[in-house]
């Protein structure tokens, strides 16, 4: 085919700009993207403003043999990155806790669940309220992806000398506790995602008293 008759009566002269275009849309024709996959995704979050995650990990009992947990991670923007519910083997000594009211959704295998959470959490610095204690209930796979971890309540036991606010005499300060200190909105329920956000409020918090 003459390429001028794609622009109009043949003999004329062609635009430069044009034949580039022409050329550059046979060859996308010839050549086209893969198609993508139905339903796949990153699970890497794009977070704005840095790489950190706030995290919580709740205890909703033993199901049968099996402890299930709820994890949750949000990210600076205040985004709920993901909010899971898993179940792991439980140690011998919660054999007998409470066990856990009924779930809308099915609990996701171990297994899979580290999978997941170690994309997400891959080079990204992790914030606990209570590093220790959330973060040896981190599968493998998301403890060993992330840059760091950092303790939230650590910090705030910090910033509250040094702003001189009274904490209260039992130990250690909650973070219900450390929310009404710093005068934020306190914790509406015990769902790790909201626990998550709020543990994000008190860091951005502190950010601005230091």
């Amino acid at each position: 085919m003459n390429i001028a008759s794609l622009f109009g009566r043949g003999g004329a002269t062609l635009d430069a700009s044009r034949i580039d275009l022409a050329l550059r849309m046979a060859k996308s024709a010839r050549h086209p993207a893969p198609p993508r996959p139905f339903g796949r995704r990153s699970f890497r979050p794009n977070i704005a403003g840095g790489d950190r995650l706030y995290f919580n990990v709740r205890s909703l009992g033993v199901q049968g043999r099996d402890h299930v947990l709820q994890y949750a991670f949000a990210d600076d923007r205040g985004n709920v990155v993901m909010s899971a519910f898993v179940r792991a083997a439980a140690p011998g000594a919660l054999m007998l806790g409470t066990p856990p009211g009924d779930l809308v959704t099915e609990p996701l295998d171990e297994a899979r669940f580290d999978d997941i959470a170690a994309r997400i959490c891959a080079g990204a610095t992790l914030v606990a309220y209570q590093r220790v204690l959330q973060g040896g209930l981190l599968p493998q796979g998301a403890a060993g992806s992330a840059a760091s971890i950092d303790c939230a309540w650590r910090r705030f036991q910090q910033t509250a000398r040094r702003l001189g606010l009274a904490a209260p005499a039992r130990s250690p300060v909650t973070l219900q506790d450390a929310l009404a200190l710093a005068r934020l909105p306190p914790l509406e329920s015990e769902d790790a995602a909201l626990r998550a956000l709020s543990i994000r409020t008190l860091w951005r918090w502190m950010d601005e008293a230091d």
